[in-house]
């Protein structure tokens, strides 16, 4: 049985503003931490994530590739936004992956369920198992809700980037 090693572990994902005033707008970087994950056999496992725990570590003004952290003020505001307005009704993000050779296959879960087939990079060691990749999903295919500013002249780009690197350990059988 492998599970979380939190700290070993991250997961980013980065949105994309689009729309009339995007060049206003910033994209962001957003650490979801895992809540909590298992494996059982070292080549399916399950994770879980609190919404209301995903933090806005960095944004940038669209497109400019300048990345620096957010204000307090606005890093709280843009978490509120997440859960009240992309994320109403749903506190948890669940994913359940699958390996095949140098690929897995995820299936996310949000208000709907994606599937998709991401390229993997697993290591295993004696008493751990370290998976990195990254993936594209989309925020309709989640059934996310829509980032509401006047007249919908800022949007979120559907498609977000994840960037994962997780850690399992091996726990002894008991």
């Amino acid at each position: 049985m492998f599970t979380l090693d939190a700290s070993k572990s991250r997961v980013l994902v980065e949105t994309q503003a689009s729309g009339l005033l995007a060049a206003i707008a910033h994209d962001l970087r957003i650490e979801a931490p895992i809540a909590e994950a298992t494996s059982a056999d070292g080549e399916r496992c399950t994770a879980r994530f609190d919404v209301a725990n995903m933090k806005v570590i960095a944004s940038s003004r669209h497109k400019t590739g300048a990345w620096s952290s957010p204000s307090p003020s606005d890093a709280k505001d843009i978490e509120g936004r997440i859960q009240r307005e992309l994320f109403e009704g749903c506190s948890v993000i669940s994913v359940e992956g699958t390996l095949d050779g140098a690929r897995s296959t995820l299936i996310v879960r949000a208000r709907h369920a994606q599937t998709v087939d991401v390229p993997i990079v697993v290591e295993r060691e004696t008493n751990q198992l370290r998976a990195t990749g990254t993936c594209e999903l989309s925020l309709s295919a989640l059934g996310t809700g829509k980032v509401h500013v006047p007249f919908g002249a800022i949007k979120l780009v559907d498609r977000v980037v994840v960037t994962f690197d997780v850690v399992l350990i091996s726990q002894p059988a008991t």
